[in-house]
């Protein structure tokens, strides 16, 4: 199972990015419930001497909730195919077919999730539904918070901008910045790659790519272009036209440790000549300050 786990969560760069800095066990509990810090404290500041000092409190944090997601793939066997390789090694080879299948499926699965919009309820909240101001996603409602009463919890968008170029993506690089806290990855599809990585080749007299690259991306399988020091990404699962730029300070993906790819044991079927067992994921994605993300929602050239 360690083999199919790592074959999983490699399966795509958002996944990998989250599984190395990002995962975190939660054992229990009916929600994920995580304390979001929306407004400053109004007390506090110089004073002198006998001077009164305000200590009123101040309101100034409330809890998000996510709902448990789950996902599973069956592994099944029925008995006349055990019967035709019935020796070690051929049976060998067709569990190790049937688990590929199963890890492929999974991380096809988990793929899709992490970017959902929302609109599968039983689906984790993914990056399209994270990232939004309520006009994409499945509502404007995210993480038990509404977008139009509390504005904070709203990403920064520029649905404008149609032509790809380097003043548009440094202008929402800035919005999405804070002091030293900038995206840490972005993530499009591969003809918004394409764009960018020509941004550097058309007005050379000899082309030549973009300058760096995430090398522990690049080892990991994931090519990679460098934008602002922040690599980018393409990832088939993003929306059309979309350029995401994500800061995965503000992301935790929560599993809980006995459905963290948990593979159950065999059963037999009780009216079938048939062993079958099924791969479990447990856990949500979420992001806990949607206002330092930004996308592009009409990127086409």
């Amino acid at each position: 199972m360690n083999q199919v786990v790592d074959n999983v969560y490699r399966s795509n760069g958002l996944v990998y990015r989250l599984n190395r800095s990002n995962k975190k066990m939660i054992r229990g509990g009916t929600q994920f419930e995580i304390p979001i810090m929306y407004a400053d404290l109004i007390n506090g500041g110089f004073y002198s001497g006998y001077d009164v000092l305000d200590i009123s409190p101040n309101d100034t944090v409330f809890n998000a909730a996510w709902d448990w997601k789950q996902a599973y793939v069956p592994v099944t066997f029925d008995g006349l195919t055990l019967m035709k390789v019935d020796s070690p090694r051929a049976v060998l080879d067709v569990v190790k077919y049937q688990f590929a299948q199963a890890e492929l499926r999974l991380a096809e699965v988990l793929g899709v999730g992490v970017w959902s919009s929302g609109t599968n309820a039983k689906s984790v909240d993914g990056v399209q539904f994270a990232v939004d101001d309520g006009t994409e996603g499945a509502s404007a409602t995210y993480g038990g918070i509404n977008r139009n009463t509390y504005p904070f919890w709203n990403c920064q968008i520029d649905a404008a901008t149609t032509a790809t170029g380097l003043p548009a993506l440094q202008n929402l690089f800035g919005k999405a910045s804070e002091g030293g806290r900038t995206p840490t990855v972005i993530f499009s599809r591969q003809a918004n790659y394409d764009f960018y990585w020509a941004l550097h080749t058309t007005n050379q007299r000899y082309p030549v790519e973009p300058a760096g690259h995430d090398v522990q991306l690049a080892q990991a399988g994931f090519s990679n272009l460098v934008f602002n020091g922040t690599p980018w990404l393409v990832d088939s699962h993003c929306q059309a036209s979309h350029v995401y730029m994500l800061n995965e300070d503000y992301w935790i993906l929560g599993v809980h440790p006995r459905a963290d790819i948990y593979m159950e044991d065999f059963q037999v079927a009780l009216n079938q000549d048939a062993i079958s067992a099924k791969m479990f994921w447990g856990g949500n994605l979420m992001c806990t300050n949607p206002s330092r993300q930004a996308k592009f929602t009409a990127l086409t050239s």
